[in-house]
């Protein structure tokens, strides 16, 4: 029931206002450098919460290990543009008091057809499934369930942002979420590392209506 409590806040946060400095990073030269393996240093492992990021750390020592190209910083947030799982992404650390509190990766590759983002999905959560082992929770939300959706035409639907899919992982400290959802028309694919002080940050700003970014 906590999983499942915790995964529908959360999904609501997702759903109408997360994004990483409320503007995804557009797609980069398919030329650049990439890193074709789900390593430790791409997601996680037992030492790091993400990536070479462990909750708590403040931004000098995010900063130390973070090898990508820094393309926003602020006092509570740093992004930056690298290379995960092989592909193009944005990475998002986010701060409170200097203290790491979620992080996120914004896969920036383009596709041809918006088939191709289910397909990534589904790469994306098997390489994760390797990581961390069997999901807490798989599943597609609707956002109006009463609209019919022809199956032929889901994965336009979910780049209109009418249908999300999702995928969850339980860790100790971590709440990690793969999305596939849409904006102005367009393919969002991310995972969210939410740590816990990071989701009582966001149910404190539920309740007050001011949702932190």
């Amino acid at each position: 029931m906590k999983n499942h409590y915790k995964f529908l806040v959360l999904i609501t946060f997702i759903f109408f206002s997360y994004s990483c400095s409320n503007n995804p990073l557009q797609n980069r030269d398919q030329s650049e450098e990439t890193t074709n393996e789900a390593s430790p240093e791409n997601i996680g492992n037992n030492e790091y919460d993400f990536r070479k990021a462990k909750w708590g750390m403040s931004k000098e020592e995010v900063k130390s290990n973070e090898q990508g190209e820094i393309v926003f910083e602020s006092d509570k947030k740093i992004d930056y543009h690298t290379t995960m799982m092989g592909m193009n992404s944005k990475i998002g650390y986010t701060f409170r008091d200097d203290e790491l509190v979620r992080a996120s990766s914004f896969f920036s590759d383009e596709h041809k057809t918006n088939d191709e983002y289910i397909e990534q999905y589904e790469i994306i959560k098997k390489e994760l499934k390797k990581q961390y082992g069997r999901t807490v929770i798989d599943t597609i939300q609707q956002k109006d369930p009463s609209k019919r959706i022809d199956p032929e035409k889901t994965s336009d639907v979910v780049c209109n942002g009418e249908l999300l899919y999702a995928a969850q992982w339980d860790l100790p400290g971590s709440d990690i979420q793969l999305l596939l959802r849409g904006e102005n028309s367009k393919c969002i694919l991310s995972i969210l590392y939410i740590s816990e002080e990071g989701f009582r940050q966001i149910m404190e700003g539920r309740e007050n209506n001011d949702i932190p970014r």
